[in-house]
């Protein structure tokens, strides 16, 4: 795995908003009550609340569509994506479709997030499904 000493703050932003993508999702939290709550939690830390807050809403925002794009272009049924998963690929496409980070990097910070939080092997689903997401974007 690469060092990622010099991106704490990147980091430790992306785990918590994968974290909060999650909270959201499972609860059906509304997003400013969890950007709140992060940052009541998170105070002492170095986090970067105004990428964590932004991708948050973009993210809550386009919920339906995220959701389309799992299931319809990228043929997912709801029963194949666990949650913390569905949470890793939300803030990947999210990502890429903002095009700020080259792809590869989403991809290996999504393959990261999902070695963390998710079971042993999720990483390679989410690594083939983001693969084809990248795949759909360019025909």
């Amino acid at each position: 795995m690469k060092n990622l000493a010099k991106f704490k703050v990147a980091v430790r932003t992306r785990e918590y908003l994968v974290q909060a993508i999650f909270q959201m999702l499972f609860n059906d939290e509304n997003k400013n009550d969890i950007i709140i709550q992060f940052k009541k939690e998170h105070s002492g830390k170095k986090v970067d609340f105004e990428y964590f807050g932004r991708s948050l809403a973009e993210i809550d925002a386009s919920k339906d569509s995220l959701l389309k794009i799992l299931h319809s272009d990228l043929g997912l049924k709801h029963s194949e994506v666990e949650l913390v998963d569905k949470s890793i690929l939300f803030f990947g496409i999210n990502e890429i479709k903002n095009d700020e980070l080259p792809k590869g990097v989403v991809i290996d910070e999504c393959i990261r997030l999902s070695k963390k939080f998710s079971s042993p092997d999720s990483y390679r689903f989410i690594n083939v499904y983001l693969d084809k997401f990248i795949k759909l974007e360019k025909s």
